[in-house]
């Protein structure tokens, strides 16, 4: 979730190194949803997760993009892993939704 878009260009996610795997890749943007919307639509191609810390995560967008693309505080972003090994090797089930 979007828990702050403190400067232009960035958005900081309400998760991190304990929640994602990151071994050969940052997590990778895939969808965005608004607050309250129940479908969620594909994030620009150069968006892109720039660094993890414990709890957060930095959401680079790469760019200028419209003010109605852009991330606002509530909203979902969908991540997608880069490399499922470690996510495998931390965790001993995992849901499928």
């Amino acid at each position: 979730m979007v828990q702050s878009v403190s400067e232009a260009g960035q958005a900081l996610l309400t998760c991190g190194r304990h929640d994602l795997s990151y071994d050969l890749e940052m997590p990778i943007p895939v969808s965005l949803a608004r607050r309250g919307a129940l479908v969620a639509k594909a994030v620009p191609g150069h968006w892109s997760v720039s660094a993890l810390n414990d709890q957060h995560a930095s959401l680079c967008l790469n760019g200028e993009a419209p003010p109605a693309q852009q991330p606002r505080v509530g909203d979902r972003v969908e991540l997608g892993l880069s490399h499922p090994c470690t996510t495998f090797d931390k965790w001993r089930w995992m849901p499928v939704v």
